[in-house]
């Protein structure tokens, strides 16, 4: 009976593991036929869509398969279809020709060489700046099919850089920035012809032709048109970003990041507003405790050296940095060192009694040691950032509160038979301090520089002119498009820089810090608000019958700022794109037609920016990239 009792056992042993065994292989086969199953999905999704061009859209449509018909990417589709063709960022600025012949190119046969277009020899330095161009060009075409596994197949292509000026390697404010692009195809050959005034002109000649070489998913291959031909120039010449690295420390290696995104849509002006009152992170040489006691800790400080890196790979990108000293107001951390007097109100509180934000500080403009200090912190720049053409001063919210609570301010004023409630005498003792910091720096740089300034009750005066030169000073407008103090600036002929907060200030729109609510510039500025933001309009507005055509010619450009209060390096690039291309284009081509004209682009664009491994926010749904001009609201634009 136990004997029994262990075959049944034994054979019920052998019956559950059996059952066990077919179980485990028939889940596996289950999973495999599944993973087959996953493969035939994302099969079939390649296979099932093409692209059809409809009203210089590309639209997602079903693929038949039918005889005769092609199936093609959306990217296929870019470079064939709209006017013009190729979802260019920013929209040439002059003739455009794209022919919709598409053929691939064998990424591992591409030529580029810099030649001069009058047989001088090129500069060693701008030959320096040729061979950066390069390598960045290749190394991006050659990611891009190494990312996409894309075929080693195709025609080869040879790229010409021809330039007349071979000298001038260092971008400037007057550079000459225009190319011409002219693209043939003979004998499986594609020779891009790139010929340009100056240096920058061809990086930006390089730059539209990159956007004009695309991923084929369809053929797995790099292609471009067979032909095409652009001549482009900008319509203003200060192209740019406002960025403040004072308030929140932002890493060396994002504002490369920011700079590189900047010149793939060809700004090219990064405006450093690089101390405040909060704090002073660039090292100084001169006097070392202003750093010391102003940077917010020992790894938060930009070395003269990587300072010194920065500016070379900005040239090499087409990017002037002009840094900005913001003074006689805006300075406070980095100066408790100095001799008593030199700064007023350090920190004081209540802070809104004498500063628009906390910590407070203000230059005192009457004490000897304030100058010593600023020739040191002019020296220091110039040395990192060449000063000799162009230095932002800053100059705005001086506090005239602040400066009546020093003794030795009050007893200067005293002495002069000045009245100290009259604000005029506050703008004299602010004329001081603005004539002497301008003699400074024409001391350091032995030229004189043009200058730039933000407005501000200085600025906004009558006799404006007395102060300020139009010769030397450029007003930087930070108050709305549509302020009173435009009229008068272009009237007396300062030239002008648009910075706008109503349309150009990437920080508006989020929680209020100093309180609650919003913050004091809200709402936010969408890309749509930014791209719409026609200076010229602006100008004609506020001036009404008093608008002559010459002042227009005073606008040199724009700048979007971004004030970083509430921003770090974790935040910066959602911040600043996809919405600082809307103002590139506004600014290269200055377009008379509306944004929904160039959303579906700027969809384009941002995706540009992704691929560079730019955090860019997200605008739309991704249905509406792929079915463009589907989504834009034109309802406003009272068409016919």
């Amino acid at each position: 009976m136990l004997e029994l009792n262990w075959i049944q056992a034994k054979s019920w042993k052998f019956i559950i593991l059996n059952t066990f065994f077919l179980l485990v292989l028939h889940l596996q086969t289950i999973n495999a036929e599944q993973c087959l199953k996953t493969e035939d999905i994302v099969r079939s999704i390649r296979g099932r869509w093409t692209y059809k061009c409809v009203n210089q859209k590309c639209h997602k449509t079903l693929y038949k398969g039918e005889q005769g018909s092609q199936q093609i990417s959306l990217n296929v589709c870019k470079l064939k279809c709209g006017d013009p063709p190729g979802a260019l960022w920013p929209l040439p600025n002059g003739h455009v020709s794209i022919h919709d012949r598409i053929i691939p190119i064998n990424p591992n046969n591409i030529n580029i060489e810099s030649v001069s277009a009058n047989n001088k020899d090129i500069d060693w330095k701008v030959g320096k700046l040729f061979l950066e161009l390069r390598k960045s060009f290749l190394t991006r075409i050659v990611s891009e099919a190494t990312t996409r596994d894309a075929r080693a197949e195709g025609n080869g292509l040879i790229i010409r850089l021809q330039v007349h000026d071979t000298i001038s390697g260092r971008p400037t404010l007057d550079m000459d920035e225009s190319y011409h692009l002219h693209v043939d195809t003979v004998d499986n050959k594609i020779v891009a012809n790139i010929e340009a005034q100056s240096y920058f002109g061809s990086r930006h000649g390089l730059e539209t032709l990159s956007q004009l070489v695309a991923y084929d998913d369809v053929s797995n291959s790099l292609v471009m048109p067979a032909k095409l031909e652009i001549r482009d120039r900008p319509v203003y010449k200060y192209r740019g970003l406002v960025l403040d690295t004072a308030r929140n420390f932002i890493p060396i290696e994002d504002i490369r990041r920011t700079i590189d995104a900047m010149a793939t849509v060809k700004l090219n002006i990064f405006h450093w507003h690089i101390t405040d009152s909060h704090s002073f992170p660039m090292e100084s040489k001169t006097f070392p405790n202003l750093t010391i006691y102003g940077a917010y800790g020992p790894d938060k400080i930009y070395t003269q050296k990587e300072i010194r890196d920065l500016v070379e790979f900005a040239a090499w990108k087409g990017v002037k940095i002009i840094p900005e000293f913001d003074a006689p107001a805006h300075t406070g951390e980095g100066w408790q060192w100095a001799p008593p007097g030199t700064l007023i109100c350090l920190n004081d509180q209540p802070w809104y009694d004498h500063c628009v934000e906390p910590p407070c500080g203000q230059l005192n403009p009457v004490n000897e040691n304030v100058y010593k200090i600023l020739s040191g912190i002019q020296t220091d720049m110039h040395e990192m950032f060449d000063l000799s053409d162009v230095f932002h001063m800053g100059g705005d919210e001086v506090q005239f509160k602040c400066w009546n609570s020093s003794k030795e301010v009050v007893e200067f004023i005293e002495s002069k038979g000045w009245n100290q409630s009259d604000s005029k005498s506050m703008f004299r003792i602010w004329d001081i301090f603005q004539s002497r910091a301008y003699s400074s720096l024409q001391q350091v740089t032995n030229k004189s520089p043009q200058a730039i300034l933000w407005t501000s009750t200085l600025t906004e005066r009558e006799d404006v002119t007395e102060f300020l030169d139009t010769n030397k000073y450029i007003v930087q407008i930070w108050t709305t498009g549509t302020d009173a103090q435009i009229k008068d600036l272009a009237k007396k002929g300062y030239r002008m820089i648009f910075s706008n907060y109503d349309a150009l200030y990437l920080d508006c729109g989020f929680g209020g810090w100093v309180s609650g609510g919003n913050n004091w510039c809200s709402p936010y500025k969408p890309w749509q608000t930014i791209y719409s933001n026609d200076m010229v309009q602006l100008v004609k507005q506020v001036t009404g019958s008093e608008y002559k055509t010459e002042m227009t010619q005073l606008i040199y450009g724009a700048a979007a700022a971004l004030w970083t209060e509430q921003v770090d390096e974790q935040s910066l690039d959602g911040r600043v794109w996809p919405r600082l291309a809307a103002l590139a284009e506004r600014l290269w081509t200055n377009p008379s037609t509306p944004w929904q004209d160039a959303e579906f682009r700027m969809l384009a664009q941002r995706e540009r920016l992704v691929r560079m491994n730019i955090e860019a926010e997200a605008l739309e749904p991704e249905w509406c990239r792929q079915h463009e001009g589907d989504c834009p609201d034109l309802r406003s634009l009272n068409r016919n």
